[in-house]
């Protein structure tokens, strides 16, 4: 009787502390940006990436957008936040683990899976202490296709308490702009810049 009065009250501990998503448009719940994980991108197809060493470069550079002012003032106005944390210590030590020589494929159809992701998360090894009762998001990329001509990345909101998606959005996007660099980091701007306040709109109904 004692274990299971523990069982329920551990389950209730649970349930009172799991994220929803109405969390993400609760502007009292604190937000957390933890920038672009491409421990699982894809680029497609291989023979066309002529820089393949520079790949692992691309990544750092492309994170540091997200501590760019400009980006930073549009997620919060998108969200409708008057404070979104950025912290990209995470994806930082995961893109650096990369072995770029295993991120070419011919897939051009490649994905992620919603479990693919959740490991993601769970990798990221973040302090749950440091952000308890924040809401993560995280910029998973997914397929950088120069046969298709797009960036496909998905945005998750996921809750710090269980480490858990909240929601999983993914965007398909044409990239623009000159220079690899710029190219590429186009996807998360767009995704910035044109689908969150579309998000945000159809979660706050």
């Amino acid at each position: 009787m004692k274990n299971l009065v523990i069982a329920l009250l551990f389950l209730m501990s649970s349930l009172c502390s799991a994220q929803t998503a109405n969390d993400i448009v609760n502007s009292k719940v604190p937000m957390v940006c933890f920038g672009a994980d491409y421990s699982m991108v894809q680029f497609t197809k291989a023979e066309m990436f002529d820089n393949q060493p520079d790949i692992l470069r691309l990544f750092v550079d492309c994170n540091h957008y997200f501590n760019y002012k400009a980006w930073q003032e549009t997620m919060r106005k998108k969200l409708k936040r008057h404070e979104i944390k950025t912290d990209l210590s995470y994806v930082t030590k995961r893109n650096g683990e990369v072995e770029w020589q295993k991120v070419f494929t011919d897939n051009v159809d490649y994905t992620l899976s919603d479990i693919v992701i959740e490991n993601m998360i769970t990798k990221l090894n973040i302090n749950q202490t440091l952000y308890k009762d924040h809401i993560g998001i995280l910029f998973c990329e997914e397929n950088c296709s120069k046969t298709n001509k797009l960036g496909k990345v998905a945005v998750v909101f996921f809750g710090i308490n269980d480490l858990k998606p909240i929601l999983i959005k993914h965007y398909a996007v044409k990239p623009s702009g000159f220079g690899f660099l710029f190219y590429w980091v186009s996807v998360n701007q767009i995704v910035i810049y044109k689908k969150l306040d579309k998000l945000y709109k159809e979660l706050h109904k």
